[in-house]
């Protein structure tokens, strides 16, 4: 699915003369944003939590979320107003927050006030591809097994293959591959 959705036609080159949009999600365990400009995707980014990241409380997950893909993108975003698009309601008074809760917080804001940005709710259901971008894969051994539109012999292929056979074994028994040496 991610390489579907990172090769030509999909991404489209940045104009810097235009504004940029970006929309962000974050889940339990990830994030995910995309950033757009006049509806056509630039660039994707996602990332998996470290466990500190993990037990954040959902708003410090969706904030981080936000502020990491500002981080990633922030060559393109510097001088220029950007519209964030969150699923998450309270993001949307970020700015007009007086009493912060933790350190990271400060040093958060203290970040985002390089730049003009203007957050804007929007359902998680409007937010597709962040939301897509932040959730689980799913089992690629399930998908092996179910998917009557793949060939039989990439079963045998992953299993041999040299790069992937440890994590489709590792897949096939369901359990998750945490981390890949």
């Amino acid at each position: 699915m991610k390489e579907k959705i990172s090769i030509a036609p999909v991404l489209a080159l940045p104009d810097l003369q235009r504004p940029f949009e970006i929309r962000t999600d974050a889940s339990d365990y990830a994030m995910g944003a995309v950033l757009t400009q006049h509806g056509k995707s630039i660039c994707y980014h996602s990332e998996t939590f470290n466990p500190a990241v993990v037990n954040y409380p959902t708003y410090d997950k969706e904030s981080y979320a936000l502020v990491q893909s500002v981080k990633k993108w922030k060559h393109y975003l510097m001088g220029k107003e950007i519209v964030i698009h969150t699923d998450h309601q309270p993001l949307q008074y970020l700015h007009s927050q007086t009493k912060l809760q933790q350190s990271r917080h400060y040093r958060w804001m203290g970040f985002l006030q390089q730049f003009h940005l203007i957050i804007i709710y929007k359902k998680g259901i409007h937010n597709k591809v962040a939301n897509m971008l932040s959730r689980p894969i799913i089992n690629a051994s399930t998908i092996l097994k179910h998917n009557s539109m793949l060939h039989e012999s990439y079963i045998e292929q992953y299993a041999q293959d040299m790069d992937f056979k440890d994590v489709y074994a590792t897949l096939s028994q369901g359990k998750r591959v945490e981390e890949l040496d």
